[in-house]
């Protein structure tokens, strides 16, 4: 029954809500919400666990929660704004929480995607630019395939070399990851 202590369920509902509600309506996730957050969540975590012990938990939620989101954000499919958001949720929860609400999030992300690209009859499209997202992640900007670790004589990506079809637009992905944490720490209480 007390899976999660007291402050933290509180800080982060706060955080998240707030999140959600600022990216619902401005589109983004402020930097100083996520400053805040993770200043809370350190404060939080060093009053519950001592000193060593809090920013340890602290640390490895953080780095936990902006990982498990990374790759979203290197694949241009979220912002840098969701990864920083769920690196502040994830310094409230400590690692294996962090991880457990980034699974959820991910849950309710993939879930609302399909069900705006369902809504608005986009399935097609939304399936080739996961396609033209894959390919692009195992291809260089040439075209060619990778060399399997091998010099190829590129120095970056220079952009994106498939063409990526409209779809229904963008989520405020603040709200997935409002609604996942919720739900992540509730199945924990």
């Amino acid at each position: 029954m007390n899976g999660v202590p007291f402050p933290v369920g509180p800080c982060v509902l706060a955080l998240v809500v707030m999140a959600a509600i600022y990216d619902i309506h401005a589109r983004r996730i402020p930097n100083w919400l996520v400053v805040i957050g993770l200043v809370a969540g350190l404060v939080v975590q060093c009053a519950l666990h001592g000193a060593i012990d809090g920013m340890l938990l602290w640390a490895g939620g953080t780095l936990t929660g902006g990982a498990v989101l990374l790759p979203g954000y290197l694949l241009r499919m979220m912002g840098a704004g969701d990864v920083k958001l769920m690196a502040a949720v994830g310094c409230f929860c400590g690692a294996s929480g962090a991880f457990e609400a980034a699974l959820m999030v991910c849950m309710v992300g993939g879930v609302w995607a399909l069900a705006e690209l369902l809504r608005h009859r986009q399935m097609r499209a939304g399936l080739h630019n996961m396609a033209a997202v894959l390919i692009d992640v195992s291809m260089p900007a040439g075209g060619a395939p990778r060399d399997s670790g091998q010099a190829t004589g590129n120095t970056g990506n220079t952009g994106n070399t498939r063409t990526r079809r409209p779809t229904t637009g963008t989520l405020p992905y603040g709200v997935a990851i409002a609604i996942g944490t919720m739900l992540s720490l509730f199945m924990n209480v």
